[in-house]
């Protein structure tokens, strides 16, 4: 606000005045609210135009001030529901106020420093034109695609391959079982040739242990690295 106020205790916009009594820097109850109005009032009086942007912060401030003062003066003061509501109303009216006042500073510092938002409700319903940068040419648009198909992910094809017939450990037990049951002994290395791919060998192996952990088969490896022979544990 232009208007200028003087005061015995305050010199000064409307606007601080009561930011100082809102940060109790200034007692309310050393403020006249009359002398405030009666001041505003001859301020009008002299202008040849009415202010309406003044005059709306001016009521929105003399009202603040007049809600702070009445409850000064009437701290213990029983309030009926509908004056309760009408305060109510007020304060939600003074943060609105507040809130778009804050609000319209900020966009006048953006202003400020040209950084503008623009809506886009005039382009409804026109259809979309290509406006080219000058100088582009079609050299420069073979080359942004380019770069643009460049960036996309590829596609990549995985090996394919056939899956094997998966081994068990408990098929194997059950082919170790079987050919001692044929014969007397054999040893791991007529198991480990009859395998097909290392992965069967790892089974044998493993279904072997197995075997012996259950004590249905002896294992005897006369020397260090030498050769294993299993035997059936019993008679045949």
């Amino acid at each position: 606000m232009t208007y200028q106020l003087t005061l015995e205790k305050f010199s000064g916009p409307l606007g601080l005045l009561l930011n100082l009594v809102e940060e109790q820097k200034l007692s309310i109850n050393e403020i006249s609210l009359a002398e405030i109005a009666e001041k505003y009032i001859a301020y009008l009086k002299s202008l040849e135009e009415m202010p309406k942007d003044e005059l709306v912060a001016f009521l929105v401030i003399a009202s603040t001030l007049m809600l702070i003062k009445s409850r000064s003066l009437l701290p213990d003061v029983k309030l009926s529901e509908e004056e309760e509501m009408d305060i109510k109303e007020l304060e939600d009216r003074l943060k609105t106020y507040k809130f778009f006042k804050e609000l319209s500073l900020h966009l006048k510092e953006l202003d400020k420093q040209n950084k503008h938002l623009f809506g886009r409700e005039a382009y409804v319903g026109m259809s979309a034109v290509f406006f080219p940068p000058e100088g582009l040419k079609i050299g420069d648009f073979k080359r942004i695609m380019d770069e643009i198909l460049e960036a996309v992910p590829k596609a990549e094809k995985l090996p394919e391959g056939t899956l094997g017939k998966m081994i068990s450990i408990e098929d194997k037990m059950a082919e170790i079982q079987e050919r001692l049951n044929q014969m007397l002994a054999m040893t791991f290395d007529e198991l480990k040739n009859s395998a097909r791919e290392k992965t069967e060998i790892i089974v044998s192996f493993l279904a072997m242990l197995e075997l012996v952990k259950q004590g249905w088969l002896i294992l005897d490896q006369q020397k260090l690295f030498g050769g294993i022979s299993l035997k059936k544990n019993g008679p045949r």
